[in-house]
């Protein structure tokens, strides 16, 4: 997906979101997506991603939130 350091860093907080929502830890998972969405307008600012790049974030940021939000505790 990302080639950059910096992009590789933004798929590094992906993959973490992810592991978090499987294993139903909300808390980090919020703390996680935070850190997603200051690391992605960090890099447009600085002109670092490409508009489908960007893109691609925005609507994964979505995804997750929704995740978040919807989440419900099993145990």
């Amino acid at each position: 997906m990302f080639q950059s350091k910096k992009r590789k860093t933004l798929e590094g907080v992906i993959r973490q979101i992810q592991v978090d929502l499987a294993n139903n830890y909300k808390d980090n998972a919020v703390e996680n997506l935070k850190r997603l969405k200051s690391e992605t307008e960090a890099c447009e600012a600085a002109g670092e991603l490409k508009e489908k790049e960007i893109r691609e974030l925005r609507s994964l940021i979505e995804h997750y939130e929704n995740d978040v939000k919807n989440f419900k505790r099993t145990y």
